[in-house]
Parts: C-alpha cells; sequence; structure tokens
C-alpha cells in the first residue's frame, strides 16, 4: 500500500491511500463495476445499498455483513449526535458532522481514457467523490460532512472532507489516520474493522483528543 498526497479539488480535500494488495470477495449478485452516475443513494436507494432503511453506508456488493454495515451505522449517528462542529448550524442545534461510507467492488472511471497509473487512479478516485458527494447533497447545514470510499479492486481508500470538516480535522490528521489504519484493508475479513476504527479516530479528532487518535493499534491494546 502506498499513501498518496494530499489533493485538493475546489474547496474540497480529499486523501487516497492505494492498496496494492487486492483482496477477493463473494458479493451479493449485481453489477461489479460502478459508474458514479448509478451508484445508489443511501437515504433514499437503501434496499440497493444493501441496508433495510435509511442509512449512511452504502455497500451493494456486501463488501462488509450487513451486521458490520449496522454497526458502523450506529458509530456514524452517535458521532452526530453527541459531537459539534464548527458551524453556527451545529453548535445552536447542537449536533456534529455528517459521514457516508461508499463501498464498491470497483469504480468505473470518470476519465476512460486516462492512464492506469496512481495519479490517473487517484484523480478519478478525487472526481468520483467529489461527484458522489454532490449526487448525494452532502453539503448539510454548513459543508460539515466527510465521505468515506472504499473501491476493493481497484485498491483504493479515499476520504473527502468539506470545509468547515477540514476545520478539526485536518488533511495531515487524515494522513495519519489512513496510515494507522491501512493494513485493515488488505484482507476482506478486516475491512468492516478498518471502518470502525477510522470512524473512532475521526471522533476523536473532533473530540480535540488527538494523541488517543494517532495511537498505534498495537499502543491502543
Amino acid at each position: 500500500m502506498v499513501l498518496a498526497a494530499v489533493v485538493r479539488f475546489f474547496t474540497l480535500a480529499v486523501l487516497a491511500c492505494i492498496i496494492t494488495q487486492g483482496s477477493a470477495q463473494r458479493s451479493r449478485e449485481g453489477r461489479q463495476r460502478w459508474s458514479v452516475f448509478e451508484y445508489p443513494n443511501p437515504q433514499y436507494d437503501y434496499s440497493q445499498c444493501g441496508r433495510p432503511n435509511t442509512s449512511s453506508v452504502c455497500d451493494p456488493n456486501g463488501i462488509i455483513s450487513r451486521q458490520d454495515a449496522d454497526i458502523i451505522d450506529g458509530l456514524i449517528s452517535a458521532l452526530y449526535r453527541e459531537t459539534i462542529c464548527q458551524c453556527y448550524d451545529c453548535i445552536t442545534n447542537k449536533h456534529g458532522h455528517i459521514i457516508k461510507v461508499a463501498l464498491m467492488p470497483e469504480m468505473e472511471r470518470v476519465f476512460p481514457d486516462g492512464e492506469n497509473t496512481t495519479l490517473a487512479r487517484l484523480r478519478d478516485a478525487q472526481m468520483y467523490s467529489y461527484i458522489l458527494t454532490q449526487r448525494w447533497r452532502m453539503e448539510g447545514a454548513c459543508n460539515e460532512s466527510l465521505l468515506i470510499l472504499f473501491s476493493r479492486n481497484d485498491g483504493i481508500l479515499y476520504t473527502l472532507t468539506r470545509q468547515i470538516t477540514r476545520i478539526k480535522l485536518s488533511d495531515e490528521d487524515v494522513k495519519k489516520i489512513s496510515l494507522i489504519v491501512r493494513h485493515f484493508f488488505d484482507r476482506p475479513e478486516t475491512i468492516a474493522s478498518g471502518l470502525r476504527e477510522m470512524i473512532h479516530r475521526y471522533r476523536l479528532i473532533f473530540e480535540n483528543k488527538h494523541s488517543e487518535a494517532f495511537q498505534s493499534v498495537t499502543q491502543q491494546g
């Protein structure tokens, strides 16, 4: 796995990990490569996302179990309820950041004529994530959102943060946390653990617990 540099798209900050070791896993029946314009929205198309009701997780191919997706939904909901983001609406209405998770076997290239290089793949992941947040209307009240995207066969783990989120969770914070959790995404049976760990550490950052957020997994015990 190679950690890519932090890149920017307009006013968005993103960070990607290129995971060099691919992993195979039995998926639910259906398409294996997803266009960003056809990938379902877990708020409205939740059944297509493999979820029983409105969710923050879209996993149409069963990259993780439904039970694990339930746990991740719970972590995201708790973070929204129990933390406060840094804008007027968040402070007034006492809520935190919006997190969404998109999982898929493979992304359809946004730039189909692009080269098959690390930088070209990152450019695709960057644009794919941006378009997805636009389609999902993830601006919230004040751009207090972030998207975690994992494309298994592409070996891409990608975090995109919007402006208000970056007040607390900097590009460097995302980079450090991605380095700490990256090994979870090498094996199909630990992908859900990696997602839980990322969300937990992002919450620690939002709670100003930076030293805990950057502890290694072994240090945490």
